[in-house]
């Protein structure tokens, strides 16, 4: 998993690149909380993303129920049919902003 972060201020953008599963789950993660001071705007743009497993489901509910928690916005882009397929099963696109 190739994990790029730009952070302005409280936006914090994460580029994701490769499969999103439990082995690589933990490095989203941990690049989150490395930026997530005074951040309350986040987009995961996944457009390099060909695979997501139940573990990558865990973080992004993670950061969302983060930026819940203090009126934040999580946006998730440039998804590929496969993981939107994920999100559609799992009800992901019920709560997610998908763009």
């Amino acid at each position: 998993m190739n994990i790029k972060t730009e952070k302005d201020n409280n936006h914090l953008k994460m580029i994701l690149e490769g499969d999103l599963n439990t082995s690589t789950a933990q490095e989203v993660n941990n690049a989150y909380i490395a930026d997530e001071d005074g951040v309350n705007d986040v987009v995961i743009d996944m457009e390099g993303v060909s695979y997501i497993s139940s573990a990558g489901l865990r973080v992004i509910l993670f950061i969302q129920q983060e930026m819940d928690d203090i009126d934040g916005s999580l946006t998730v882009c440039n998804i590929n049919s496969n993981v939107m397929e994920v999100f559609r099963l799992s009800g992901f696109d019920q709560f997610l902003k998908i763009e």
